[in-house]
């Protein structure tokens, strides 16, 4: 269990920071897409809000062959991905995903495939990753942080096998999201336990799974500003324990490429104590979206004008 102190407000306070200053410029960050002033839909909610708040923009794009690319830079990460697919990008589209890890813990790779429907999205993959200095650790019913600095085992690489549905839905004056995430990992020795970098819990392999549920409350203009708040349960059957988290989550929708994000979600109540290695404390920064071509549709475009031209005042 960890307490829920001043420890727990310092974390959070990047959060409603961006919150805050982005309650005093709202006007500066609302969507402007083609001139067209209609309400953004809700299109999936990839790991949270990575997808919470797409600009209509990707919506009324064409279907096509594409390339893209997600850039994010935060607090101490520095993140990309790059996607081949059929489709609209961001918006209903299938393909196949690749991303280099690489940040001060360690580096790896991930590679899979994915499916985006505006409600629904469906990954599978493998992912790899090398810490720098983290090592296996002996089995134990708890760990402190001070035991993921240990360097005392076989070195803690492995590679995990992902699986994760995402589902999102408008409700009241914003979105509901879950994500369902399972995983296997492989390369650890028998008889040593992991500390697993995309969940951030200690598991004893090869399996673990984590289930989210969230909400987002849109407002400002267009529904550029999201501010919501998200659950995780993590379950580790090998070690027979569940990691209950729980947080803050923002997003700004600065233009159609460009978005402002932050999440802070600690740990609840869990065997292990580990501070912010235990949190998901993944976003503090800004994402940007490319893809080709990416031009509108004709025909998408008009019907989109004249739903706004003959919309009852």
């Amino acid at each position: 269990m960890n307490p829920l102190g001043s420890s727990f407000l310092r974390p959070i306070g990047p959060v409603l920071t961006l919150v805050g200053a982005t309650l005093l410029t709202q006007r500066a960050v609302a969507i402007e897409t083609f001139g067209v002033d209609v309400p953004v839909t809700s299109p999936p909610a990839t790991g949270g809000t990575e997808q919470a708040v797409v600009a209509r923009y990707w919506q009324l794009g064409r279907t096509r062959p594409f390339l893209s690319a997600t850039a994010e830079a935060g607090v101490l990460y520095l993140r990309a991905r790059f996607t081949a697919g059929y489709g609209r990008p961001y918006w209903s589209w299938i393909g196949v995903e690749t991303a280099p890890l690489s940040g001060l813990g360690g580096i790896g790779y991930y590679t899979g495939l994915a499916a985006t429907l505006p409600w629904l999205t469906l990954r599978a993959g493998s992912r790899y990753f090398y810490p720098y200095s983290r090592t296996l650790l002996a089995p134990s019913d708890h760990y402190e942080a001070t035991d993921l600095q240990r360097v005392s085992g076989p070195a803690g690489d492995y590679v995990a096998y992902e699986a994760e549905a995402t589902v999102t839905a408008p409700l009241s004056h914003g979105s509901v999201f879950g994500v369902l995430t399972g995983m296997r990992t492989e390369l650890v020795p028998e008889g040593y336990y992991l500390y697993e970098e995309s969940l951030k819990v200690i598991m004893a392999p090869p399996y673990a799974w984590r289930a989210r549920l969230g909400y987002l409350l849109a407002f400002g203009e267009n529904g550029s500003i999201r501010v919501g708040a998200a659950s995780d349960v993590i379950g580790v059957p090998g070690r027979d324990a569940l990691t209950f988290r729980a947080g803050l989550t923002a997003s700004v929708l600065v233009s159609a490429e460009l978005e402002a994000q932050a999440s802070f979600i600690p740990v609840l109540v869990g065997p292990d104590s580990l501070g912010l290695d235990g949190s998901d404390f993944g976003q503090l920064g800004i994402r940007y979206r490319w893809a080709t071509d990416s031009t509108p549709d004709p025909e998408r475009l008009k019907q989109a004008v004249d739903s706004v031209r003959y919309e009852p005042r």
